[in-house]
């Protein structure tokens, strides 16, 4: 077999679950959310034309997990059951040539342009870097309670993306939002069992792993998004 020719091969999970083929499109954010961050119709539209190109498994753009932090306008957010219908819709869509789709989930934490929040939580009260000041407001520093909130937040969405038909989620991890702050020691310093050593840094993405697993069936899968660069030395 030819390397090209492995693409078109099913590649099974170890949950069971088996993707039809190893081509899978990334996140990308569409913007189709309604004015008050709600699911539209264009979704599903979107999101049948793109299964239609055969790609095993699609990946949504990033759903936010609280209203009061998204990442730019026109987001989705998913903390209630209020969009099931049209949320079950794009779910089909996604999987209507055989394919899968799964929905990325995310919070911004301080990279939420100031025009969006005055108002941001990060791990840490630093600023972006220096250029970016004028954009993007001083973060305030999360307490537990706000950790243990976005833990549940995140839970809660993916227990409804399961319930929409959806096939899994990713986390967003990557590229300067909440979580991947937390892994950062540049943005990360924290001196409590949240920050610190990796393995407080890293506590956020596993305890949002573990309220994910214990929301959600066996046969729903979970998949995490990270920067390499997330773990460095600072």
């Amino acid at each position: 077999m030819k390397p090209a020719d492995v693409l078109g091969q099913p590649l099974t999970l170890k949950n069971g679950s088996t993707l039809p083929n190893r081509i899978a499109k990334s996140a990308l954010s569409e913007t189709l959310g309604s004015a008050s961050l709600r699911v539209t119709p264009q979704l599903p539209v979107l999101y049948r034309r793109w299964a239609s190109g055969g790609a095993g498994l699609l990946m949504t753009g990033n759903v936010m997990i609280d209203r009061r932090h998204i990442g730019e306008p026109n987001n989705v957010v998913l903390e209630d059951d209020r969009d099931m219908e049209l949320l079950h819709e794009w779910a089909i869509a996604g999987q209507s040539a055989g394919g899968q789709i799964w929905m990325q989930l995310n919070h911004p934490g301080k990279q939420a342009p100031i025009v969006i929040n005055s108002a941001p939580i990060a791990p840490s009260a630093l600023p972006l870097k220096a250029g970016l000041k004028p954009y993007f407001a001083m973060p305030r520093e999360m307490t537990e309670d706000d950790i243990e909130d976005v833990i549940r937040r995140f839970a809660r969405s993916a227990q409804l993306a399961e319930l929409a038909g959806f096939d899994g989620v990713q986390i967003h991890a990557a590229h300067g939002y909440l979580l991947s702050q937390f892994l950062s020691p540049n943005h990360n310093k924290r001196e409590d069992r949240w920050g610190g050593s990796i393995e407080n840094r890293m506590r956020l993405v596993l305890e949002v792993y573990r309220a994910m697993r214990a929301a959600t069936g066996t046969a729903f899968s979970i998949g995490i998004k990270m920067n390499s660069i997330s773990l460095r030395r600072p």
